[in-house]
């Protein structure tokens, strides 16, 4: 073979290479698409199974707005809820990440979120408030909540059966230049029912989770809208 037909050769599997990947860039977000449309098998209102009996308790916090708030704000709604702290370098800002996306994706749909913080100490209302309107957050569909401890361990601990606490094997830099304790917290997104009951709990980084967070959280606001 010349070196002219080689190097023909070379060009068109070198294209035909870069074609096929970029079919399969496109391809992601529509397969997604895709998942997303498919109803979720069952009752979307049922817990899961490991989840029957798991539901929110009774609780006293202020919003990002200073505004008292209590368990009532998740009767008849449909809620996606995470716990974060506004100072957290390790799995909350992928958390804000993935329920910003979910803000987008489910508008309209009649779901509601909420975040609540695991460290009253820093995060006051005025903390939540700009740490929201500096992300994009839609307060009319997200509240922000803060208050005793005791109560956020309450329900994370007590509740749900997650660990929440201090964990001084890791420090957490802060702004100003000093430091804190890393607080362990749940590191999922939980879908919570009208009744408040738990209906699922999804991993963060977990894709196909977080397609069928969506999907399940679309179908169930449809079911009692």
């Amino acid at each position: 073979m010349s070196t002219r037909r080689l190097f023909m050769a070379i060009v068109v599997v070198a294209l035909v290479f870069l074609g096929l990947v970029g079919t399969l860039i496109m391809m992601k977000p529509r397969l997604a698409t895709q998942a997303e449309m498919v109803e979720p098998a069952g009752d979307p209102l049922q817990p899961d199974e490991m989840l029957v009996g798991y539901s929110i308790p009774e609780f006293e916090l202020t919003d990002q707005d200073g505004r008292p708030v209590d368990q009532s704000i998740l009767d008849g709604e449909i809620t996606v809820l995470d716990f974060i702290f506004t100072n957290c370098p390790f799995a909350c800002p992928g958390m804000t990440a993935e329920m910003l996306g979910l803000q987008s994706a489910l508008k309209g749909t009649g779901v509601r979120f909420l975040s609540i913080s695991v460290d009253p100490i820093n995060d006051t209302s005025e903390v939540l408030r700009e740490y929201g309107d500096s992300r994009g957050v839609d307060f009319e569909r997200w509240s922000m909540l803060v208050g005793p401890f005791e109560q956020v361990r309450s329900i994370v601990r007590d509740s749900l059966n997650f660990h929440v606490g201090e964990d001084t094997s890791r420090q957490v830099v802060l702004e100003d230049g000093g430091t804190m304790a890393n607080i362990s917290h749940p590191s999922h997104l939980i879908l919570v029912g009208p009744e408040r009951q738990i209906l699922g709990i999804f991993m963060y980084t977990d894709e196909e989770k977080m397609v069928e967070l969506r999907s399940r959280a679309r179908a169930a606001a449809r079911a009692i809208h």
